[in-house]
């Protein structure tokens, strides 16, 4: 019997990332819930798991804010599955880390990395990347949606498309507790609608776009020239690795 690829979806108690998870795991993946605590994550495994008879979901909780957490996450990912073959990082969630990275080398695996449009409008602060000087909620937004498709492409330089291929995609104006929160009253797409573009590109058996291809609704286009910008992209990658301390 073949074997069930496994994915890890990052934010995936509620919204874009709940909805991408149900989408996989009715597709036949092993899914692995992901949420800031074990209480919502309990939660979204009971709905899902009585939702879907015979789907293979588990859940995991750790706060990604914390450097600390993420790591220990992780240990605990790789503890049960040490090879994670497919993984979606969802709107308000941090890149992986380079132990998940490092276990899903060879699999083929995918890594898929939920942007915005919004990353047009970031830049990076190599020297105030927490930007402790002139913080603005909008800013740090931007920011982190152009340093998730910088890590995507960044990911397509260091390994061969034979052994791990990552996209980062824009999901268009979505419903989500995120979008309220940022934006208010705002009209959006459904989360359904929201997730197509991963599920497809982790669905698919065969994806012909280019490892570090950028998608805006499901549509292939090019990203903002800050993140075609090869020298940030390094420098960025060497400072994240120093702020986690890998």
């Amino acid at each position: 019997m073949t074997q069930r690829r496994v994915v890890l979806v990052t934010g995936s108690t509620d919204g874009i990332g709940r909805a991408t998870a149900r989408a996989l795991a009715a597709g036949g993946m092993k899914v692995i819930l992901h949420g800031r605590t074990k209480l919502k994550v309990d939660a979204a495994l009971a709905a899902l798991t009585e939702e879907l008879p015979g789907a293979e979901i588990e859940g995991i909780s750790f706060d990604l804010g914390s450097q600390t957490a993420v790591r220990r996450g992780a240990e605990q990912i790789l503890a049960r599955v040490p090879r994670c073959t497919w993984w979606s990082t969802t709107p308000g969630s941090s890149p992986t880390s380079p132990r998940l990275e490092a276990s899903a080398t060879g699999a083929p695996s995918r890594v898929i990395n939920v942007s915005s449009i919004a990353h047009t409008r970031g830049r990076i602060h190599l020297d105030d990347l927490t930007l402790a000087n002139g913080w603005t909620g909008y800013a740090a937004y931007a920011m982190s949606k152009l340093a998730s498709v910088m890590h995507a492409i960044s990911l397509a330089d260091k390994h061969e498309p034979s052994a791990l291929v990552a996209y980062a995609v824009h999901p268009g104006v979505i419903q989500t507790k995120l979008l309220r929160q940022g934006f208010g009253p705002v009209a959006g797409a459904t989360p359904e609608v929201g997730a197509r573009t991963q599920v497809r590109l982790a669905g698919e058996e065969a994806v012909t776009a280019p490892s570090g291809s950028y998608f805006s609704e499901g549509v292939q286009t090019q990203p903002a020239p800050a993140a075609r910008d090869t020298a940030m992209r390094a420098a960025l990658w060497d400072a994240a690795l120093r702020l986690a301390r890998l």
